[in-house]
């Protein structure tokens, strides 16, 4: 099936809109804005993980979240993308769909040597860009984020694929700042048979036992011509999301949101577990209002959404990146000039209780997942629940009322909010390129 397609959500708005009507430009950016939420939520999560304790906790919780959530994320992605195959190549295709590796803000680069053998290399790393300014140059941050943290997240990734693959580092920070190449890091992957598997993550076994770790989003059918329908063919190191076709990027869109949901699940039953549910609920809340204002720019700039009213709420409630659609379903309404009524049906989301995740606050109605939103999009915007008997013809669970109060006061907003995007990341371009990689020499 073929119909129009459009670049943005410009237009009026529409109860019934869906990321079916973007077109595969659009959704590729939009799928690029996605992967990208996975560092707006570390640099909005680990300066609490630092006043939790120290840089040993920042390790610790980030080993938790990562490797609780990237093997359960990889295994969906392949399988989405029906490629099969446990070598090096296999690995990268998954690398190119990892939301730890965000398209543009972490630019890796690609060189298969073998089955057994092959490179990666970073020619930008903003996460790296980040840490240095955040710490003012500290060593031992830098070290426990290119070292500590590094070390054992990306076997847990390789290890999806293959077992006996490992992440060998040619050289990273902090010494050499640069290597011989120009690349903030380079890594050899290398297969080895009969090295013995790294041990989970406590953390993996019990994120397996959730609802989204089974999720699966079902493949629709392209509103526009073009693209591959599947990664099944050989290893494209210059791959962009542009490639796929509309149907592969509307759901990939959906997955890598279901990917980021995983991760912030991981990292908060983490601080459930050790740091008990108080420091959480005072956590999360920070953690996602925190979020929202880059995360809000971006998502205006990406779909052309403007203005501060009940429209453009609306509008970006739709597309909320912490309700990935289908998973949670919910509806939007547009009551009047200054008000409007959003809601979430019984799903799979809303009754995934095995941990707590930035979905649980949905069932606390005076502290729901979606409230930071309607604030960055109007200082004045206020969240009120409502019986979900107010949602006529739904089978709405719990209900809100949002509305324009010009008497209301602006929430304050958290003290790492002003820390997100110190590196540039409010303006970074996410927008196509066409990259053609440099193809070093193999290193044997």
């Amino acid at each position: 099936m073929t119909t129009h397609a459009v670049g943005d959500y410009s237009g009026a708005f529409d109860p019934a809109w869906s990321l079916e009507r973007l077109s595969r430009r659009t959704l590729a950016r939009l799928a690029r804005e996605s992967m990208l939420l996975s560092m707006i939520h570390n640099q909005s999560f680990i300066p609490h993980l630092a006043l939790l304790g120290g840089q040993p906790a920042t390790i610790a919780i980030a080993d938790g979240e990562w490797m609780g959530a990237s093997p359960i994320y990889t295994a969906r992605n392949k399988d989405n993308l029906g490629f099969s195959g446990d070598g090096v190549a296999e690995i990268f295709k998954n690398f190119q769909f990892d939301i730890g590796a965000p398209h543009h803000y972490l630019d890796f680069r690609f060189e298969v040597v073998d089955h057994d053998l092959g490179y990666f290399w970073l020619a930008h790393c903003g996460a790296y860009k980040y840490v240095r300014l955040a710490t003012n140059d500290d060593p031992r941050s830098i070290h426990g984020m290119c070292h500590d943290m590094e070390d054992r997240t990306f076997d847990a990734t390789l290890a999806v694929n293959n077992p006996e693959a490992r992440a060998n580092p040619v050289h990273r920070p902090p010494v050499p700042v640069e290597g011989p190449d120009g690349a903030h890091c380079r890594w050899e992957v290398r297969i080895t048979p009969g090295a013995s598997p790294r041990p989970d993550h406590p953390m993996l076994t019990l994120m397996k036992t959730t609802r989204a770790a089974h999720f699966r989003f079902e493949l629709g059918e392209s509103r526009e011509l073009g693209g591959l329908e599947d990664y099944a063919g050989e290893f494209q190191p210059s791959l962009r999301l542009e490639d796929f076709s509309h149907a592969v990027l509307v759901r990939q869109v959906k997955e890598f949101l279901l990917d980021i949901h995983l991760l912030m699940r991981s990292g908060y039953a983490y601080i459930d577990e050790h740091y008990g549910s108080d420091v959480l609920d005072d956590l999360a809340v920070q953690d996602r209002a925190a979020m929202m204002p880059i995360t809000v720019q971006r998502l205006r700039e990406a779909l052309n959404i403007r203005g501060d009213g009940i429209d453009a709420i609306a509008k970006l409630l739709q597309v909320h990146p912490l309700i990935p659609d289908d998973y949670v379903r919910s509806g939007v309404a547009v009551d009047d000039d200054s008000s409007g009524r959003f809601w979430v049906s019984v799903c799979e989301g809303l009754d995934d209780d095995v941990t707590r995740s930035p979905l649980s606050w949905l069932k606390e109605p005076d502290a729901p997942t979606f409230d930071s939103l309607v604030w960055t999009v109007n200082p004045h915007a206020v969240v009120e629940p409502i019986d979900p008997s107010e949602i006529p013809e739904s089978e709405a669970a719990v209900a809100w009322r949002f509305r324009i109060d010009p008497d209301a006061s602006p929430p304050e907003l958290p003290w790492t909010a002003s820390m997100i995007g110190i590196d540039g990341m409010a303006t970074f371009d996410l927008t196509e390129r066409s990259t053609v990689p440099v193809v070093l020499r193999s290193r044997r």
